[in-house]
């Protein structure tokens, strides 16, 4: 199954059993997926700053940050119609496009200060470690300064069959091989058993 298919499938069928919307996220809980969203907001300094969400979902990154009185302008883009569409229906000021970025970006380089992804890297696609390679390429050809991802950690203690678990250790040598454009790497443990945070602070233009 191609990859997009199995996010498709996954996410729409999410959407079918009247899940809360971090449920139809995959979010084991709100608490959870707003603990992602803070590890973000503390380690990167968003206000004033031009934010691209890549897997917005349902527009919760936009709501999170905004709920804490930060300034900033935000973008946020999907490859599902139907979560733009949820996104669009709460009339937020921002913006929200069905867009796969991997095959038709509309961005010009360092278009953006952070892009931030929060699960997009989950699900196992079947090469989730070329794919996070890949889109960390992408990622900091767009960002200025930050780029920063969460991925599900290989130590968690409930591991579910649908997911991919990254090794915390392997990640660094994944995104070094895959760019010379990052100055720091910071990876944030221990908020969850499950999730790790990836913070890469881009080399000086």
């Amino acid at each position: 199954m191609k990859k997009i298919q199995i996010i498709k499938t996954y996410y729409e069928s999410n959407m079918g059993k009247g899940l809360p919307e971090y449920g139809i996220l995959g979010w084991e809980s709100e608490e959870a997926q707003r603990l992602r969203f803070s590890v973000l907001l503390s380690s990167v300094n968003i206000e004033g700053k031009r934010l691209l969400d890549v897997g917005c979902g349902t527009g919760n990154l936009y709501e999170y940050i905004t709920e804490k009185g930060i300034n900033f302008d935000y973008v946020g883009v999907d490859i599902l119609q139907s979560m733009v569409d949820m996104a669009n229906a709460k009339n937020l000021d921002a913006e929200f496009r069905c867009i796969d970025i991997f095959k038709h970006n509309p961005f010009e380089e360092n278009s953006f200060d952070v892009v931030y992804s929060s699960g997009i890297f989950n699900l196992d696609l079947g090469n989730n470690r070329e794919f996070l390679a890949e889109a960390v390429r992408l990622f900091v050809s767009l960002a200025r300064e930050t780029v920063a991802f969460n991925l599900l950690d290989i130590a968690s203690p409930g591991k579910e069959k649908p997911y991919f678990y990254f090794d915390p250790d392997e990640v660094p040598e994944i995104i070094e091989k895959a760019t010379d454009r990052i100055d720091k790497i910071n990876i944030i443990k221990q908020y969850l058993q499950n999730d790790f945070t990836v913070i890469c602070r881009k080399k000086p233009i």
